[in-house]
């Protein structure tokens, strides 16, 4: 869980990281049995530090079931991905997984810088006239950029063919196809921009085994619902910006500091007796 408003003093410890592996063991820590529900609220983050999260997820619980009461964007669509099945809360939305690659603190998508070069190359190539009006653009790639794109979204896609084929598909016949067309979907371009909402019934249509609350039962969409709020109070009221918390009440929590210099720090949690 993370707080939007919080973001612009928490910086880049807002998104997935592999700190957030410690809040993982916490939350899950003392949790006997096969199953779980993961309720999962995030902007996204790092495809590396979601892997090593569905490790350690997947590595003491069969089944796991993602809950997403609001948003869950970017590496937490390729999260939610790696689970059994996939609820959305009433007005709940996921997003396109395409790799972001940092540019002088910049974010931008990999198929865009790719997109450009092969844009540079026909110009150039088909006239040389057009060269000097491409230096300025061609001069921000470092010599292994353009590979670096590419391993990203060979990555992005290659993880969540992964998890959806071992997990979400795996009794299906098709699911080697049905993972593959996922992964490329949630990875393609033609989203057109990276924050943008995917339909639940575009994600239905190839496969995805997803549902809205309100398909099970009315009173899961408001348990849903009151979990939702129930954070947006603790974010609104205390310092915190992003929380990991099982329903033992045990948990991690990082909080801003209340001083001039706001640092963020994590603060475990004891078990309640």
């Amino acid at each position: 869980m993370f707080n939007q408003q919080k973001i612009k003093h928490a910086g880049g410890d807002i998104a997935i990281d592999l700190s957030d592996k410690s809040g993982f063991v916490e939350a899950v820590n003392g949790i006997s049995g096969d199953d779980i529900d993961v309720v999962l609220h995030s902007p996204g983050g790092s495809p590396e530090a979601t892997e090593s999260i569905v490790q350690i997820l997947r590595s003491r619980f069969k089944n796991i079931r993602f809950i997403i009461p609001s948003v869950a964007k970017s590496a937490a669509t390729m999260l939610a991905m790696s689970g059994n099945e996939i609820i959305l809360g009433k007005d709940a939305e996921m997003g396109p997984t395409d790799p972001q690659m940092n540019r002088a603190g910049h974010l931008n998508p990999a198929h865009a810088i790719l997109r450009q070069f092969d844009e540079a190359k026909r110009e150039i190539g088909g006239n040389s006239d057009n060269l000097p009006a491409w230096l300025p653009i061609l001069e921000q790639y470092g010599p292994s950029l353009l590979v670096q794109c590419k391993d990203a979204q060979n990555l992005t896609k290659t993880l969540v063919k992964d998890w959806v084929f071992k997990y979400m598909f795996n009794a299906d016949a098709r699911k080697k196809r049905k993972a593959a067309t996922i992964a490329a979907f949630l990875c393609n371009k033609n989203h057109l921009s990276h924050g943008r909402a995917i339909p639940i019934e575009e994600l239905k249509k190839r496969g995805v085994l997803i549902k809205r609350a309100d398909e099970y039962t009315p009173d899961l969409s408001e348990a849903i619902k009151d979990i939702d709020y129930a954070t947006l109070q603790t974010f609104a009221l205390t310092g915190a910006y992003k929380m990991f918390e099982n329903h033992l009440g045990k948990g991690l929590y990082k909080v801003l500091q209340q001083a001039s210099i706001q640092l963020p720090i994590q603060i475990p949690q004891p078990v309640k007796k």
